[in-house]
């Protein structure tokens, strides 16, 4: 794993798998997406004026709801399969194989983000100002000037990268999958899955 490099904003954030890549063509769209959703954060972050709470251990936006579309989920799987390795596969295969985190995102695994490379775009964008948040605060609710503006701009573009995945390449055929919110239609919550079939794909 490593980070691009070729000059354009979004290569300070692409995350590259070289040989995957080569073999799953779904995958950099995905990445792709990521990197421009990431470039658009820090420019959201870098226009407020403010520093993030947002640390590494925090882990309360972990116990919200983590709605991921069904690229992101290919995603997550591809990733904690064929990276996650030693004492964190074994532990989350045994988390997902005994029903889960309860509420928590199933892929945090003793305070840690197993598959944090490939985190869905509703990880990405919960940016909260002022402090870390509490567990089981909805900052959305209890503070909301805390928290990052979505970047709709951004978030859009990275919905385009992602929408060959759907077999959509013409762009006014794209343009009305945007509209029609096609990718957000084909989210559902990270919790509350089964992912019996993802903790024997670990063994």
């Amino acid at each position: 794993m490593g980070l691009g490099g070729s000059g354009t904003e979004e290569d300070a954030f692409r995350v590259r798998f070289p040989e995957a890549e080569e073999q799953e063509p779904w995958l950099p769209l995905l990445l792709d997406a990521y990197a421009v959703l990431d470039a658009g954060l820090e420019r959201a972050v870098a226009a407020s004026g403010r520093r993030p709470a947002c640390r590494a251990g925090c882990q309360a936006c972990c116990h919200q709801p983590i709605p991921a579309s069904s690229l992101e989920v290919l995603g997550l799987t591809w990733y904690v399969i064929a990276q996650c390795r030693g004492l964190s596969r074994r532990l989350l295969r045994r988390q997902l194989r005994d029903g889960g985190s309860g509420p928590a995102c199933p892929f945090l695994v003793e305070g840690q983000c197993a598959g944090y490379a490939l985190r869905p775009m509703a990880c990405r964008e919960f940016v909260v100002f002022g402090r870390t948040c509490c567990l089981g605060e909805e900052p959305h609710r209890t503070r909301p000037g805390d928290m990052l503006p979505l970047p709709a701009a951004a978030q859009r573009e990275a919905f385009r990268r992602m929408l060959p995945y759907y077999g959509l390449t013409d762009p006014d055929l794209c343009e009305a999958a945007l509209h029609d919110r096609l990718i957000l239609r084909d989210t559902a919550l990270l919790q509350g899955r089964d992912w019996g079939w993802l903790a024997r794909c670990l063994i």
